[in-house]
């Protein structure tokens, strides 16, 4: 570990930077490490932000790094390094969501279509349009938001949303089943104002 990687963030030279950013563009493997070292615990904070999420923010950035180091190359010097990974964070960040919203529809288990009030709206199969979906997610607090994501979305298991958010097993399914409950009540006020 370089003596840079050891300092404060605030005390982190902008010139620093820069100079690894040249020293990487022309090849050097271990001044890409150490902006990686510098940059992560900062970046990481506008991963978050975006995602909404610190393992989403773990994967996007991530990627964003692989991204960087693969056009490092065409890195323009005179750029603000902190801007251009930004740059990549967001990209990658809206992939990740573009291939979320790809799905035209989405199936929420545990909500019976039948029970949400339709008389503008007919339901096919327990299919919720996935705008009217979205936009009821995000009514939800981020805490209901996530547990409906990694249940229904993402498919996993109760026990591994337990250990993801550290609660008991018990406790997920009972705040999975409020969540459900929170965005069966929203999705019912959309339906409603149609």
């Amino acid at each position: 570990m370089t003596q840079s990687s050891k300092l404060p963030l605030h005390s982190i030279d902008k010139g620093h930077i820069k100079d690894l950013a040249q020293q990487a563009k022309a090849g050097s493997k271990e001044a890409f490490d150490e902006l990686v070292r510098i940059t992560y615990p900062r970046l990481l904070s506008v991963s978050i932000r975006l995602t909404g999420n610190a393992e989403d923010a773990k994967d996007v950035l991530q990627e964003a790094y692989i991204r960087a180091f693969r056009s490092i190359k065409n890195y323009r010097e005179e750029a603000n390094f902190w801007n251009w990974m930004q740059i990549i964070i967001r990209n990658v960040a809206s992939s990740l969501l573009a291939r979320a919203r790809r799905r035209r529809f989405e199936v929420i288990e545990g909500i019976d279509p039948h029970e949400i009030s339709t008389s503008k709206v007919e339901m096919d199969q327990g299919v919720i349009d996935s705008i009217d979906l979205e936009q009821a997610m995000d009514e939800l607090p981020l805490e209901m938001k996530r547990l409906v994501l990694l249940k229904d979305f993402y498919g996993l298991e109760h026990s591994e949303i337990a250990k993801r958010l550290s609660i008991s097993e018990a406790n997920a399914k009972v705040r999975l089943h409020r969540a459900r409950s929170a965005l069966k009540i929203r999705l019912e006020q959309r339906m409603s104002k149609r």
